[in-house]
């Protein structure tokens, strides 16, 4: 039975080998309800339509032999009339006996059971010849209590139609009139016939399930269209419309609705970068010349007090700290509206890590610098942009200066894996906490709001050296454990 069960999913065989099956998608709901619909309805209707043919063949058979007795007993009274009765019941009996058809007569007096000869009135032939003998049949029916009526009785793996009728004749005693119809071999026929409408069931309805999931993924196949384009869309992509061709009418409604919501976004987002942009832009040139007022002062200030000078010294500070966010933020802006040019040529790493080792160390005090170790096994050349790939380092080389340990250098490593040239920076500091190295990336996020604002960060480096490189065609990755220091390796196409 198990067997049959499995039938109906055969032919998803391939897709259960091939892809994991989600229980809870709309395909996988609509397929499993469409077969067990088809399961139980084709399933159903067959049972029905086998027990009904069934029934009406063996109605027929039970029928034919009532009609059969009737007329027996209508034929020994005819012959009667023209001949002892004893006579004419052999007569009619051996008349309508054939071989699949047994006919005898029993006495109602005595004891049948104890000797069935001696009170049968007649009997056919066949019931002492053939098979019938043979086989036990004849036997068995002698010695079984039939009641009136007619019945459907299997007899030593014969299937036999069985009729009992009292029989009143002038000269004869009352007696019971018995018919056995052999319909092994119909009977038999019938459940092959059966069994081959449960096979044509089965077939049709594992096509019945290949037909519909066919036609379920062809008409979900538009909703997996519009994810995968969903998908798709980016930054620069937002004033790209979705388009859908041949979608049912619900799905083009809400293919109109979606484009709407990517005009909306792809508005404000481009409202968005010209208020950065002009904000930086208009920002960024009277904030220079206020650092250049402040450090002029400062230079020719030889009569200010301790007081004005430390005030003086905070205040261009902060502008330049000011200045420097306003140039990240406009750098960003520049590589997300597209407008960042890239001067992509092939270029020796080490030379760029140097000059970039040599602009992040200017800065540092000089009774304890931080040493920087360059380790490179050989020229490293890859296709990148100099000044670019210099502000990336030079920004993740202030990073390990700054939050560093300050009695261990900072390893610079440049190699070759694969297709790509890897650049690593790695420091021995307090090292990012793992909850934090997935948004590390993001715009202004700090890991410690108070420590980077006293080392004068602006939370924009990372995401600028990200930004560059990926402008690149490249990649940044971290690796970072609590008090064993971080690395951040720019991956470069060679």
């Amino acid at each position: 039975m198990a067997y049959f069960w499995l039938h109906p999913i055969a032919p998803f065989r391939h897709l259960l080998r091939r892809r994991k099956i989600d229980p809870g998608s709309l395909q996988t709901r609509l397929t499993a309800g469409v077969v067990l619909t088809s399961l139980v309805g084709v399933g159903a209707l067959s049972s029905w339509m086998g027990w009904r043919m069934q029934q009406i063949m063996l109605d027929s058979y039970r029928q034919g032999t009532a009609l059969i007795a009737d007329r027996l007993q209508e034929d020994v009274r005819y012959y009667s009339a023209m001949m002892p009765p004893q006579a004419a019941l052999d007569r009619v009996i051996d008349h309508r006996a054939t071989g699949d058809l047994a006919i005898w007569v029993e006495t109602l007096e005595g004891d049948s059971r104890s000797d069935p000869s001696r009170n049968r009135l007649a009997q056919s032939d066949v019931l002492t010849m053939g098979s019938w003998q043979t086989s036990g049949v004849s036997e068995a029916l002698m010695g079984m209590a039939i009641p009136p009526g007619t019945k459907i009785v299997a007899v030593q793996g014969w299937q036999l139609v069985v009729c009992a009728s009292p029989l009143e004749v002038a000269g004869l005693p009352p007696a019971t009139l018995y018919l056995a119809d052999d319909i092994t071999a119909d009977y038999g026929g019938m459940q092959r016939l059966l069994h081959m409408l449960l096979l044509t069931s089965l077939v049709l309805i594992i096509l019945l399930s290949a037909a519909f999931a066919f036609y379920i993924r062809r008409t979900l196949s538009s909703i997996r269209q519009l994810n995968r384009l969903a998908s798709q869309v980016t930054v620069d992509t937002l004033d790209q419309p979705l388009n859908l061709e041949a979608a049912p009418t619900e799905l083009q409604e809400l293919v109109r609705t979606y484009n709407l919501m990517l005009a909306r976004l792809s508005k404000a987002w481009g409202q968005q970068k010209r208020l950065v942009n002009d904000v930086s832009h208009e920002l960024r040139t009277p904030l220079s010349l206020v650092q250049g007022y402040l450090e002029s002062i400062l230079r020719r200030g030889q009569n200010l007090t301790a007081a004005q000078r430390e005030g003086l010294e905070i205040a261009a500070a902060e502008a330049s700290r000011t200045t420097r966010l306003l140039s990240e933020i406009l750098d960003l802006a520049r590589l997300g509206n597209g407008q960042g040019v890239l001067n992509l040529e092939p270029a020796d790493l080490g030379d760029i890590v140097r000059e970039a080792v040599a602009l992040a160390t200017q800065g540092q005090p000089k009774f304890s610098p931080v040493p920087v170790k360059v380790v490179a096994s050989a020229a490293v050349v890859a296709l990148v942009d100099r000044q670019k790939l210099r502000t990336a380092l030079v920004e993740l080389l202030d990073n390990a200066l700054r939050y560093g340990n300050p009695h261990r250098p900072v390893e610079i490593s440049l190699m070759c894996q694969g297709q790509w040239a890897t650049v690593q920076v790695q420091d021995y500091g307090a090292g990012i906490p793992t909850d934090c190295q997935g948004d590390i990336f993001d715009p202004f996020y700090r890991v410690d709001e108070a420590r980077s604002r006293s080392s004068g960060g602006t939370g924009l480096g990372l995401t600028l050296v990200r930004s560059l490189v990926e402008a690149m065609g490249g990649h940044v990755t971290l690796q970072s454990q609590p008090n064993q220091g971080t690395c951040f390796t720019l991956h470069l196409p060679l």
